[in-house]
């Protein structure tokens, strides 16, 4: 991974918007609770997980933020747990003092949060590398638990978790020690009436403790309610180790299908949570099974009525109070409910997986899962808040709204205000020049307009298909439409994804196929793109030019299709996966990717499966630019190579090249800008002339700024005796690769222009220390010849050598006409042997590709050589040529004209 950063240019990182949880205190009826897992009940205050976070109701129904700031990961111990990181956390429980244990299943770790609110990890290393569990009778904190779901604590306040992974429940004493309670570590059922640490669990889910100090197992995987008895004996109390959705009877006779959660109250009645039946079971104390909630219809209905008629979808946690009033977590209808008096009633949330913030903050607000962004010539920021069917701005001040949508999936609202419209499942964004947004507006089939504020479509009947090519885009099929672009034409692009197509909306609302033949697979690069097949395209985009860019997802690849309609593959090489940085883009795996941005150079950005966003230069060279491969949230306010992403999709850039990048399953939207340092470029010179100018292939160059490396450090050669592409720590980059550094010191570096460039303009950019300057455009040419001179200025007496014999040319040591002279110049271009970066020159030499001509005082001189110079750096030309009769003065005028470009003016050599 170091070796790939080497090649990045370093870019900050930041949350622009979401990743919050919701605002509290808040009335818990009243606000977004996501999708609740485990609930527990203490001192009249329920406790609940959502999200990557764990929240707390009083008794009068106000939510609190307890633990987890909603961005998973891990960090926070010693401080606040509210600014903590947890990563999907399940179970949580308390003990007698008031401390507050949470399963934090994907850190693999038991967090525990002390009355003061500060938090600090009770049990697990986090370490899940070594297959198996390990620690038993150590310290809890130095075992390995693998995926921790559920916790309980018993009168004496030893904690007990429910490892799903492990397959066990471990105890932890007062004293801090862990062992095995119950479950071998091996799925299975086996080991009634024997001992619990002998017993076969599968994917305990939940686990409580009854009033006689009963421990309560719900055996998920084996669809069983096993029972751990005061004398460690294990027992089944309900199921039949067959999976199926039963009535009533006899408990240990009927099946079960996937029993979640377990609770049980004063008397000894135990409550299921059955989550694969969307029902809340009861096992009466003769051991007989009945439906206490739910009529097993997933759904949502039934608040206010008899707990028979409720419908419940994938309930996930249950738990009892002392009044007896039941509560379970409805999770996917984002509630959490309860029984009360004989009526069933919604307790906490309000459907809603995570909605809030608009008229605040963006960085306060919540989205669910954005995919898409898009800016507008003013700043704004559009994001697809996707599974809440709204589309919200952030405008330059930072402040959220709803642009458009009204939360509601389905579709309707054109012709009136965006807002009061319905999207359904809408991702990419597009903005067009006069500020209008174009909507992917997915399930519905079509691609909606905001103008004005008001909602239009104009792409997609709402038939999901293909057809219409040729007539109006309105009229047409569409299917899946997952991302938009605009060219600067105005004519529409639709990737989309189910059809395995690019089609095209001229500005006449003309539909048209730009790109795939309808059959998913991989073929055609070299032809025309509308005889190519892709495979499930997510993404497009359209640079000056008029090259469109598909994200060809399913392909691993990324595809190309220039003006004229052929299509290539510009990135990938279709082995899904991630490699490749610092090399050729299609030698590299760009697996599954689905969001693509380019900026005004034409440089590309890929976001991909392996949870980066990479960079594509125009040189071809693919690198990382954030995204350590780890899913997670973190890095913000630091490297955003360094940083965790989950699930980066759409891309945007602004105005002033920062990249904005829909974290999709972090419910935020990131921002990339190039790393403030001390490190500036202020001019590129060619280095015989010390001309500002265009760069060309092969060409030396001294590049001139503040903070470019330390003392003066001259290149240390490589084994085989080349220039390496660094020097006393620092390193440059040409689009991407990396350049051949002669020597650097603070204010100037001197570096070979890689012959790989190509193009018109190039960005370049210096790095020491890890730290980069900002990108320093360039111009690029075939060829612009410099020839050096004695002081080093580009002008005066030439760096010659009288060939005569070998003395260097000035007015002491003047050649004679007809005398040849060896010149020395840099900037011709590609050779042939074709340069390569770094190498030394050896026969064969290089000779230019380009024609080599010489004028001495203006006459045309007989050009003997025109070469690499021998034993010098690939870039470095000798030129040998005859002086012309009756030519004579302490400073003759030379020049060489390489191709149809001159040497600089001003450069003499002394003639006898």
């Amino acid at each position: 991974m170091a070796g790939a950063s080497a090649f990045a240019q370093q870019y900050t990182i930041s949350t622009v918007a979401g990743g919050a949880p919701p605002p509290t205190p808040v009335a818990a009826l009243s606000t977004s609770i996501g999708q609740p897992r485990k609930i527990a009940l203490s001192g009249g205050n329920m406790y609940f997980s959502s999200g990557n976070s764990v929240f707390k109701i009083d008794g009068s129904g106000t939510l609190t933020l307890v633990a987890g700031n909603s961005r998973a990961g891990f960090s926070g111990d010693g401080g606040p747990a509210v600014n903590a990181q947890l990563n999907s956390p399940q179970g949580v429980a308390l003990d007698s003092a008031g401390n507050l244990y949470i399963a934090d299943s994907q850190n693999n770790r038991v967090r525990k949060v002390n009355p003061q609110g500060i938090i600090s990890t009770f049990a697990g290393n986090g370490n899940v590398s070594v297959p198996g569990f390990w620690g038993d009778s150590g310290a809890a904190t130095d075992a390995s638990i693998h995926l921790p779901v559920a916790i309980a604590v018993d009168s004496s306040n030893n904690v007990y978790i429910a490892a799903s992974a492990d397959n066990t429940v471990r105890r932890v004493t007062t004293d801090g020690i862990i062992n095995i309670f119950a479950g071998a570590g091996y799925k299975g059922y086996y080991g009634d009436a024997g001992a619990a640490g002998l017993a076969g669990l599968t994917g305990p889910q939940d686990i409580t403790f009854g009033p006689k100090g009963v421990l309560l197992i719900a055996d998920t995987g084996n669809a069983v309610i096993r029972q751990v008895g005061t004398d460690g004996v294990i027992s089944t109390v309900s199921g039949n180790a067959a999976v199926g959705i039963s009535g009533d009877g006899v408990a240990l006779k009927l099946a079960m299908v996937s029993p979640f959660g377990v609770a049980v109250d004063s008397a000894g009645v135990i409550y299921v949570a059955e989550l694969g039946s969307n029902r809340i079971r009861k096992i009466d104390t003769a051991g007989n099974i009945t439906t206490a909630i739910g009529d097993g219809t997933q759904g949502f209905a039934g608040d206010g009525g008899a707990p028979n008629k409720v419908e419940m979808s994938l309930p996930t946690s249950v738990q009892v109070d002392s009044s007896g009033n039941l509560y379970f977590a409805d999770s996917l209808n984002n509630r959490i409910r309860k029984l009360s008096g004989g009526n069933v009633n919604t307790y906490a949330g309000n459907g809603i997986v995570a909605r809030s913030g608009d008229g605040g903050a963006a960085t306060n607000a919540q989205l669910n899962t954005p995919l898409g962004v898009a800016v507008d010539a003013a700043g704004n920021l559009y994001v697809s808040d996707t599974l809440n069917n709204l589309v919200r701005r952030v405008d330059t001040k930072g402040v959220i709204t709803t642009f458009a949508g009204n939360g509601t999936a389905g579709f309707g609202g054109d012709g009136g205000a965006a807002a009061s419209a319905q999207l359904n499942n809408p991702q990419g964004l597009a903005v067009d020049s006069a500020g209008n947004l174009y909507i992917a507006d997915t399930q519905n089939h079509r691609v909606r307009k905001v103008s004005g504020g008001v909602m239009s479509t104009v792409a997609g009947s709402g038939t999901s298909g293909f057809a219409g090519d040729g007539g109006a885009a309105t009229s047409a099929q569409l299917n899946a439409p997952f991302s938009v672009a605009l060219d600067a034409a105005g004519n529409l692009y639709i990737a989309e994804f189910s059809n395995n197509r690019i089609r095209k909306v001229a500005t006449n609302g003309n539909i048209s196929t730009l790109a795939g033949t309808g059959v998913s697979g991989y073929s055609g690069d070299g032809g025309p793109a509308t005889s190519a097949q892709l495979n499930g395209p997510q993404a497009v985009a359209v640079d000056g030019s008029g090259n469109v860019y598909v994200a060809d997802t399913a392909n691993n690849r990324v595809r190309k299709i220039g003006p004229t309609g052929l299509i290539t593959t510009v990135a990938g090489n279709g082995i899904g996966g991630f490699s490749g940085d610092g090399g050729p883009a299609t030698s590299a795996q760009v697996g599954n990717p689905n969001g693509l941005a380019l900026d005004s150079v034409g440089n590309v950005f890929i976001t991909d499966g392996s949870a980066r966003v990479r960079k594509l230069f125009i040189s071809g060279i693919i690198s990382t630019i954030a995204g350590g491969g780890n899913r997670g949230y973190s890095g913000d306010g630091g490297n955003a190579f360094a940083a965790q992403l989950n699930g980066p999709s759409g891309l945007a850039i602004n105005s002033t090249g920062a990249l904005f990048v829909a974290d999709a399953l972090n419910n935020a939207v990131r921002m990339l800008q190039i790393s403030a340092s001390g490190i500036s470029v202020n001019a590129v010179t060619n280095g015989a002339t010390n001309l500002s100018g265009p760069v060309a292939p092969g060409e030396i160059v001294v590049i001139y700024g503040s903070g470019l490396g330390g003392a003066l450090t001259t290149f240390t050669p490589n084994p085989d005796g080349g220039v390496p592409k660094v020097a006393g720590g620092t390193s440059v980059f040409f689009n991407g690769a990396p350049a051949p550094v002669l020597y650097s010191s603070a204010n100037q570096v001197a570096a070979v222009v890689p012959y790989g460039i190509s193009g018109s303009l190039a960005q370049m950019y210096v790095q020491y220390q890890g730290a980069s300057s900002a990108p320093f455009n360039v111009s690029v040419a075939t060829v612009i010849p410099g020839v050096f001179t004695l002081n080093g200025s580009g002008t005066g007496q030439a760096a010659a050598i009288n060939a005569k014999d070998n003395s260097i040319n000035g007015v002491g040591s003047p050649a004679k006409a007809g005398d040849y002279i060896t010149l020395y110049i840099t900037g011709v271009g590609q050779t042939s042997p074709a340069g390569a970066d770094g190498s030394i020159n050896v026969a064969p030499l290089p000779a230019p590709v380009a024609s080599v001509k010489v004028t001495i005082a203006g006459q045309n001189a007989t050009v003997q050589f025109a070469g690499g110079a021998p034993g010098s750096v690939a870039g470095a030309i000798q030129v040998n040529a005859q002086i012309p009769a009756g030519v004579a003065g302490n400073a003759v005028p030379v020049v060489v004209q390489v191709g149809t470009s001159n040497s600089q003016p001003g450069v003499t050599i002394a003639v006898n």
